[in-house]
């Protein structure tokens, strides 16, 4: 186990169990092993035997991480505190016990503010953590309120300054005049908002230049696949540290790099922040607000998202888009959607009376938005996403939502299709979330011919509050080629 051969570690444990069958720690080490091999629903079989002879923290950890897993997540969170309860508890395991806490709280049940407090206390404990635990709270203080645009960009700048970045050495640029050699890193190479805001572009641009794809991220989908057919190469990067995936972009002799993922992946942004590629665009995913750094020649928006009175805000050079900085490409499941995205319908009729909805991650509602649909005082209340399936995501909304919880209806897509399926068959309106607002939900509502009710946003707001109400005013979303050619010009000069 020790020098990370799960596979013979798992075998050992299992002869070791044959020979000490009621050993309760033999069962627990035979969960962990399962664990490192992969093999949760084993891993769970175990150490629920082992719990029948022990209660100990070790138990707590081996449990929640088999749950978690399997994506049982109120189940990971109560042996999760089970196990911070323990006094015995090593600091070294209570740091990542408090890791995994703030994953789920954010993930699974989104509670921004809950996971920024469990970071904060792991930080507490190793001080190595404190600039992801300030970062976690600047993302709840995105998702809640509570400070203005301007204060929010001002503490980026600072979170940005605490990077440390790689220094490159000196290198020649490429010879002028060959084909361009662009770069793109992300996480998100799948169906996901990164995907379907810029692959239609992104095709169209290799026709132009050689895309290398930096995926640091793990999923493999039809959207992965596309991607995929649009590069010139492809680099699985994801277990990388910010110095060797700095040296990987050096290596690559591109002629520009457009990162995809912003503080949504605190590594690669560090990597980029050493500048290792002579043009750096900021593009799409994690793209709320400003970096903060100025290693970028150019934070790529539009006039309706990044109006002229919130330039300021931005450390980037603003690149705006003529006709959108986004485009949308539909999933093969949702093929009317992707005929729409040349003219969107407008919505047809008017909605049911009462009948409101909210299609957004929990932690973007706010006090605000729970204020904003107490006014509306709707007779049906329909909440979707998956993630109210838990029951961790209900208890932390009823702090925010309050008896608006006691009406609601609960509606948890188990997919992207069954979402939209969701989205087409319900008659309601849908209402825009604040401060941080709807993104690409927005765009799929339009084109499924939806009634949006957004309230009217600030020229000086961030971007991430300015996305619905900027979206609704698009005219179309496939201007795959045009945007292209802008990217490939903001990659030259």
């Amino acid at each position: 186990m020790a020098s990370g051969d799960a596979v013979a570690a798992h075998r050992a444990y299992q002869q070791a169990h044959l020979l000490a069958p009621q050993d309760a720690q033999v069962r627990l080490d035979l969960a962990a092993a399962c664990l490192a091999c992969g093999m949760p629903e084993q891993a769970l079989e175990h150490a629920n035997a082992a719990a029948e002879r022990t209660t100990d923290w070790r138990l707590h950890l081996v449990l929640a991480a088999a749950q978690q897993q399997l994506q049982q997540a109120d189940d990971a969170a109560r042996h999760l505190g089970l196990a911070l309860t323990e006094p015995s508890l090593p600091d070294a395991q209570r740091t990542h016990a408090l890791q995994q806490q703030a994953r789920l709280l954010l993930n699974a049940f989104g509670d921004a503010s809950g996971a920024a407090q469990a970071l904060q206390a792991a930080a507490r404990l190793d001080p190595a953590l404190a600039l992801e635990a300030d970062l976690a709270s600047l993302v709840a203080d995105l998702y809640l309120g509570g400070r203005t645009a301007a204060q929010i960009s001002t503490d980026f700048v600072a979170l940005a300054a605490r990077l440390r970045p790689p220094q490159p050495p000196n290198k020649p640029p490429r010879a002028p005049g060959k084909r361009l050699r662009i770069g793109l890193v992300s996480q998100q190479f799948c169906a996901s908002p990164v995907g379907f805001l810029t692959l239609g572009a992104l095709s169209a641009l290799a026709s132009h230049a050689d895309l290398l794809y930096f995926d640091r991220g793990a999923k493999l989908d039809w959207a992965q696949a596309a991607f995929q057919a649009t590069a010139y190469r492809w680099l699985r990067c994801a277990a990388l540290n910010a110095d060797q995936l700095h040296q990987l972009l050096m290596a690559a002799d591109l002629d520009a790099v457009i990162d995809l993922s912003g503080w949504t992946d605190p590594t690669a942004l560090c990597a980029m922040a050493g500048r290792p590629v002579p043009r750096q665009l900021k593009w799409v995913g994690g793209q709320s607000s400003s970096t903060g750094l100025r290693c970028f020649d150019g934070f790529v928006a539009d006039a309706r998202q990044v109006p002229a009175a919130a330039v300021k805000l931005y450390t980037e050079p603003m690149r705006h888009a003529e006709q959108g900085y986004v485009t949308y490409s539909a999933p093969p499941y949702a093929q009317t959607m992707g005929a729409a995205a040349s003219s969107p319908p407008k919505p047809s009729g008017r909605p049911a009376q009462g009948v409101f909805a909210l299609v957004a991650n929990p932690a973007k509602i706010s006090e605000v938005t729970a204020a904003a649909l107490r006014r509306l005082m709707p007779t049906r209340l329909v909440l979707i996403d998956q993630r109210w399936r838990h029951q961790g995501t209900r208890d932390a909304a009823r702090r925010r939502l309050g008896s608006l919880l006691d009406k609601a209806e609960f509606v948890t897509p188990a997919n992207h299709p069954e979402y939209l399926q969701t989205l087409q068959a319900l008659d309601a309106t849908f209402v825009d979330t604040l401060p941080y607002s709807m993104g690409l939900t927005a765009i799929e509502l339009r084109l499924l011919g939806k009634h949006i009710a957004a309230a009217p946003r600030s020229p000086g707001a961030l971007m991430c509050e300015r996305h619905c109400v900027a979206h609704l005013g698009a005219i179309s979303f496939d201007h795959h080629t045009s945007l292209a050619a802008q990217l490939l010009a903001w990659c030259r000069t």
